[in-house]
């Protein structure tokens, strides 16, 4: 366990490990915060521009205004708005 999630982003062919706080730090910022360039817009969970897909792992989304159920259902999350909840997760935002 520890005080951090080990969260693995796939963006644009290129795989990328990283440290996510367990203090309610979003995906998001934890890539910005290791100097990745991930896409984002409003951090606020109304564009879709951060939506990435779950492929192992699991993360709550705090707020969500741009997903439709069956793509929530579909594991697609808004990574400015998810904060992990397993000690591991990875995510794509090739899809």
């Amino acid at each position: 366990t520890g005080d951090s999630v080990k969260a693995t982003l796939f963006l644009e062919g290129v795989t990328r490990t990283i440290e996510v706080p367990k203090d309610g730090t979003t995906l998001l910022d934890a890539a910005l915060d290791a100097g990745l360039n991930v896409p984002y817009a409003c951090k606020a969970g109304v564009c879709s521009t951060c939506m990435c897909k779950i492929t192992e792992g699991a993360g709550e989304m705090l707020s969500n205004n741009a997903l439709e159920d069956h793509e929530v259902r579909d594991g697609f999350t808004l990574s400015c708005q998810t904060v992990p909840t397993t000690d591991t997760i990875s995510v794509t935002y090739d899809v």
